[in-house]
């Protein structure tokens, strides 16, 4: 997770701190933290150049203006071209930037943050760089939560990993992976206190939690439970995958595909929650994909494809299959008669299984679209 300006923002030191220019750009990436002292008074001009480097957030208390504002446009011109991620100042020499100034940063959107009280320089640097320094740490924890989700695991290559992420595990687990239909931004860093032994980590679009314990029995579904109030989310939109009770040390990768599939299934279905040990049919899908996906997506290409080719037929499977057959919900849902619904039922049949039964096309076909779901949810 790379640092930006607004993760800056975001430290308890930097909570009054007042954004007076580049609104818009406070995404900026922000690798250190810098100090401007003196750099812009006449003496220093062929100095200036190796004193700030590109993405760096600039403190000053601009001393060194204060018998000439015009350096502060100088300053800002500068900044600007070293491609300074961001400006703060502490209101000490002034108290308000002259107007003509921040229309100046804002031209070359430059972001200009002014201080809110007596923050000191030093307390500010320390702040940023340790978040800077957890960041990277994220990284590294969302890189190996990948390679556990996305790749088949060794022991040996399991036990590195696990070692390498030296986090407080505990003999037993469980782990849940949560997607939405917006875009989760959560600072995690506020949470990990909340989470004794485990991790808080992203997986590209999706939050991944893992709780351990040393107690097989420990009530992991209502601690789970608890923690996740504290997100303060809009549950109609969020889509959470839970994995079976596991061994942390042989067992982390499987929970972590445990939990990414079941929040996958839990999206396919419209509910808030879909546990692993509660999928039947659907786990035999998931080991599918995660064997062979080429043999699996060759499969739905003969199966679907046909049913591509006719208007409304796909989606009318999968309604199908969605709603159980259910006659008057399908047909809610693809805004027709029932009678329209019963027609495209009976195309589909004539094209998926023309001589079966009808327990046996539900069967095939609720096999066929579920694995074609799968694939969709799951892109390489």
């Amino acid at each position: 997770m790379v640092m930006t300006v607004k993760n800056f923002l975001e430290l308890p030191i930097t909570k009054d701190f007042k954004v007076e220019t580049g609104h818009h750009d406070l995404e900026r990436t922000m690798k250190n933290v810098e100090i401007l002292d003196f750099e812009f008074m006449q003496e220093f001009n062929n100095l200036r150049d190796q004193m700030f480097t590109e993405n760096s957030l600039v403190l000053t208390s601009l001393l060194f203006a204060k018998d000439d504002a015009n350096l502060l446009f100088e300053m800002v011109s500068k900044l600007a071209e070293l491609k300074v991620s961001a400006l703060a100042y502490k209101p000490v020499i002034y108290e308000q930037l002259p107007e003509e100034v921040l229309q100046l940063a804002e031209k070359h959107r430059l972001p200009i943050l002014k201080f809110g009280g007596d923050e000191f320089f030093e307390d500010i640097i320390f702040q940023a760089m340790d978040y800077r320094n957890k960041s990277s740490q994220t990284d590294f924890l969302e890189s190996s939560i990948t390679q556990l989700i996305e790749n088949e695991m060794t022991e040996e290559q399991l036990q590195n990993i696990i070692r390498q992420m030296s986090k407080p595990f505990e003999k037993y687990m469980y782990a849940v992976c949560i997607q939405s239909d917006e875009k989760l931004e959560e600072n995690l860093f506020h949470f990990e206190p909340f989470l004794r032994t485990g991790l808080l980590s992203y997986y590209k679009d999706k939050l991944i939690i893992v709780m351990t314990n040393n107690d097989v029995n420990y009530p992991f579904h209502e601690k789970m439970h608890s923690l996740l109030q504290l997100f303060n989310w809009d549950l109609s939109k969020i889509h959470l995958g839970g994995s079976s009770i596991c061994e942390t040390a042989d067992e982390l990768a499987e929970a972590l595909k445990e939990a990414y599939y079941s929040s996958i299934f839990a999206k396919v279905y419209s509910e808030v929650a879909c546990l692993y040990a509660d999928l039947q049919s659907e786990q035999l899908l998931i080991q599918l994909v995660r064997q062979d996906r080429a043999f699996a997506e060759k499969f739905i290409e003969q199966s679907i494809t046909s049913l591509e080719t006719t208007e409304h037929l796909l989606e009318t499977a999968i309604s199908f299959i969605l709603y159980e057959g259910n006659i008057k919900e399908m047909a809610n849902d693809q805004f027709c008669h029932p009678n329209t619904v019963r027609y495209r039922l009976g195309k589909i049949k004539q094209i998926i299984a023309p001589n079966a039964t009808d327990f046996k096309f539900y069967s095939s076909l609720s096999q066929v679209i579920l694995l074609y779901l799968l694939l969709q949810h799951h892109p390489l």
